[in-house]
């Protein structure tokens, strides 16, 4: 079979891509295992029209992962594909799925198969054989052609994901409703065959671990950062982390080890300064715990990245002077925020739709900056009137 591998447009002008989807190069992998012919094509930096390519490609199965900021594309492509050849077979996955089957539209009747959550055993229903992959072909997609992920220490940069699902249950985030709460970690060796495969192979030069967290289990990040250092990768290369911040979670003896390993940037999602907050999030770290895993990490010679969210259920004028406060304090090397996005399914979204909070915007029309939810002391005003942290 031919097999069409689509990661669609965001819903706003966006003319590059950080890093190629993971889960088209697994499923692209697994087809091409059994013998069918492969494309995968990122249609922010697709320069050929998708109907073209479509034509001269002949699919037999097209794959679409799409994201809620990607949902107005996917529903274009979905059309575009079924008035071209309606035989088509087209099946939808990612983070969205969970929702797609809400849109009782023209589109969502055009789709053959929606996987929710992780979809290599529905994909091997679909192309046959066994999910035996341990390396990815990277020759599916031309590296160069993405910037990586902001901040990039060195290029070529990469993402690669080591481990899926998070144990925690913040409200905002929609985490736990796509990988779940256990988490699944991949062996260490398989791990660092990738980046030594990815550096020698194809030029890499930086590395993000693109877990949820990274520092979750010691003994699972030790051997990583141990294989680093054994194969000297880390005198050749970067690499960037995302970590929580609990004491239990951030040592001297992780910080020391990642930093002999090469990372030099921990991402840190906290989110708020305020502990009503925190606490209304469900997010299970306190403003001590910040502090210290900020003032450790600097210790120990590794950037800083913070980021917030502005505008979830209780936020008002004097959590947001809390924020403010707290990143004066902490001093991260960068920090960034965004508002409030309900994202289909998630806690934070459902008390904001029951207290007729959420903004009736269509998931096509989602976007970075765009509010679109208010709180109860805050209304969509005062939120389009706040200009930031730190100013």
């Amino acid at each position: 079979m031919n097999v069409l591998l689509i990661q669609p447009n965001m819903n706003w002008y966006h003319p590059y891509a950080e890093t190629p989807s993971r889960a088209l190069l697994v499923l692209g992998t697994l087809a091409e295992k059994q013998g069918h012919r492969v494309k995968i094509i990122h249609l922010d930096i697709e320069k050929t029209p998708l109907p073209d390519t479509v034509i001269d490609f002949q699919p037999d199965i097209v794959g679409i992962t799409v994201n809620t900021f990607q949902v107005k594309s996917a529903r274009n492509i979905v059309k575009l594909i079924k008035q071209i050849k309606p035989e088509i077979k087209i099946v939808i996955g990612g983070p969205h799925a969970i929702a797609w089957e809400e849109e009782q539209r023209d589109w969502a009747d055009k789709v053959d198969q929606i996987v929710v959550g992780e979809g290599e055993e529905a994909w091997l229903g679909i192309v046959g054989g066994d999910n035996s992959v341990v390396s990815i072909n990277y020759d599916l997609v031309d590296l160069h052609k993405f910037v990586g992920i902001d901040p990039v220490g060195a290029s070529p940069s990469m993402a690669i994901m080591a481990s899926r699902g998070c144990p925690y249950n913040c409200t905002f985030c929609n985490t736990p409703i796509f990988w779940g709460k256990k988490v699944r970690y991949r062996e260490p060796v398989d791990v660092v065959y990738e980046v030594n495969l990815l550096h020698h192979k194809y030029g890499v030069n930086e590395i993000f671990f693109q877990d949820d967290t990274f520092n979750i289990n010691h003994e699972w990040a030790f051997e990583i950062f141990n294989r680093i250092i054994d194969l000297k990768l880390n005198k050749e290369m970067l690499f960037k982390i995302a970590c929580r911040v609990n004491e239990k979670l951030i040592t001297e003896e992780f910080l020391d080890l990642a930093f002999r390993a090469g990372v030099w940037n921990i991402f840190y999602g906290v989110e708020s300064g305020s502990p009503e907050m925190l606490e209304s999030m469900n997010k299970k770290i306190t403003i001590p715990e910040i502090k210290r895993a900020f003032e450790m990490t600097h210790k120990a010679h590794i950037h800083t990245q913070a980021s917030f969210i502005v505008g979830l259920p209780g936020e008002n004028w004097a959590t947001l002077a809390e924020t403010d406060r707290l990143i004066r304090e902490i001093k991260p090397t960068r920090h960034g925020w965004c508002f409030f996005c309900p994202f289909p399914h998630t806690e934070a979204t459902r008390q904001v739709t029951e207290a007729g909070h959420r903004r009736d915007v269509d998931y096509g029309e989602y976007s970075y900056g765009k509010i679109l939810a208010r709180t109860e002391a805050l209304d969509y005003d005062d939120l389009a009137s706040f200009k930031g942290f730190c100013r």
